[in-house]
């Protein structure tokens, strides 16, 4: 699969973004997250593909790295209004100083900056989809009426599929389980992930037209 058609797959986050620019004022604030994060993840995508372009790769896994930190932060935070942390502000502040200074450490005193730092993506990308799971008990299981119009059932399934695929990606990336990897292999997991990631931005987006109205009473923290 070449880069461009990667790239023309991955603008589909764009209907989120789209969806959200027009519902932003209706819906229920504690989605907000999940709109900023798409938001993030768009201009991620034209950033990735302009530096491509223009022969700045070197770049690019920078704006990975600090990417996959805000990644997390805008997921807890996500969760952090749905209830996941019981609405314990100091659970979900623990959590984000967690893994902000393990990004750091990891980042900044293993210099790794410029590479792409597999180690933090293992774990960021294992928790969230922990996290993806458990809410999906929590918040779905209970609650199957009417689960096709519930946003958090697309949200949490397309989060749960995507971060699957990453975390093997990463994983392979790492020979994590003692299994050397060919490049080959690697670059058919890559395109498996490429469509994959086009489900999943379809699910996000069916799930963005699912969500309600705002609560008055909803805090963004």
């Amino acid at each position: 699969m070449t880069n461009e058609v990667q790239f023309i797959l991955s603008l589909c986050i764009g209907f989120t973004v789209i969806i959200g620019v027009v519902k932003y004022k209706t819906i229920d604030k504690s989605y907000y997250p999940f709109f900023y994060l798409a938001c993030i993840s768009l201009l991620v995508e034209i950033s990735s593909f302009i530096l491509s372009r223009n022969d700045m790769k070197n770049a690019i896994p920078v704006i990975i790295n600090v990417f996959c930190l805000l990644e997390f932060f805008f997921y807890a935070w996500l969760f952090n209004l749905w209830g996941l942390f019981n609405f314990n502000r100091k659970i979900f502040l623990f959590v984000i100083t967690l893994f902000f200074t393990g990004w750091i450490i990891i980042t900044f005193f293993a210099g790794i900056i410029t590479k792409p730092n597999f180690y933090f993506r293992v774990i960021y990308s294992m928790t969230l989809l922990f996290f993806a799971v458990t809410s999906f008990n929590k918040f779905v299981i209970p609650n199957r009426a009417a689960i096709f119009k519930n946003p958090k059932f697309w949200i949490l399934t397309g989060m749960i599929i995507f971060f699957s695929f990453y975390l093997l990606i990463q994983s392979a990336n790492l020979s994590i389980f003692g299994i050397n990897t060919s490049k080959g292999f690697r670059r058919g997991l890559y395109g498996i992930v490429s469509y994959s990631n086009l489900i999943v931005n379809l699910m996000f987006a069916i799930g963005a037209l699912c969500i309600p109205r705002k609560k008055n009473f909803t805090t963004l923290f």
